[in-house]
């Protein structure tokens, strides 16, 4: 029984002596370097992850050269103010606005706002805007992170969105109680259910259809 005992001390003292293997300096860069790469996806991604687990949300699909051209078409002899809901990247308000700013422009946009629920494409924008400050007045364009249901939308002259079917009847609601008189509306990839459009630009996935207040009657 003694030596049984005298053997479970020696094991016991052995376990208390022996230590945990210990990181290389390259393993620490390699634990490093992995948290901080996990840490910068999820920081990434997130923004794009969140808006799907909201009831009501408009996905980032970046328009086409030819939806935007449609869009301007639509403009087209329009001036005020203008909106677009769910803005993206800004890329559609940049166009409009640097169409607004050639010689031959038939738009005469005084401001241009876009409102977005993804920090880092709200983010992207405000960059791209400084990057052309010297193609487009600065002071002409701002963008918000915002919820598009939550936008007052009766300070502006023209609307842009690009909607995905669900939204469409909820977003025709707003634009009926919050439209101006002469307030146009361009709606991209789907239309109003309810309202005539008044005009009709491009095919397929490109097509945009235009609205004023007298559409929904």
């Amino acid at each position: 029984m003694k030596e049984e005992c005298k053997e479970c001390e020696e094991i016991h003292r052995q376990g208390l002596q022996s230590q945990p293997p210990k990181l290389t300096s390259a393993g620490k860069t390699v634990l490093a370097v992995g948290a901080g790469a996990a840490a910068l996806i999820y920081g990434l991604t997130i923004p794009f992850l969140l808006p799907g687990f909201r009831k009501i949300c408009l996905p980032y699909v970046p328009a086409t050269e030819q939806q935007i051209t449609n869009v301007i078409r639509c403009l087209r002899g329009r001036s005020g103010s203008i909106v677009d809901l769910g803005s993206g990247d800004g890329r559609i308000l940049f166009s409009i606005m640097k169409h607004n700013v050639s010689k031959d422009s038939s738009l005469n946009i005084s401001t241009a706002d876009g409102v977005e629920l993804n920090s880092w494409l709200v983010w992207y924008s405000k960059f791209t805007k400084w990057r052309l400050r010297n193609v487009i007045p600065r002071q002409s364009m701002n963008f918000y992170k915002r919820d598009i249901f939550k936008t007052d939308l009766k300070y502006y002259d023209n609307i842009v969105v690009f909607g995905v079917e669900s939204l469409m009847v909820e977003l025709e609601q707003k634009f009926k109680t919050e439209l101006k008189n002469d307030g146009l509306i361009i709606a991209c990839r789907f239309p109003l259910p309810n309202w005539k459009p008044v005009k009709e630009e491009g095919e397929g996935i490109d097509k945009v259809w235009s609205y004023d207040i007298f559409s929904s009657k």
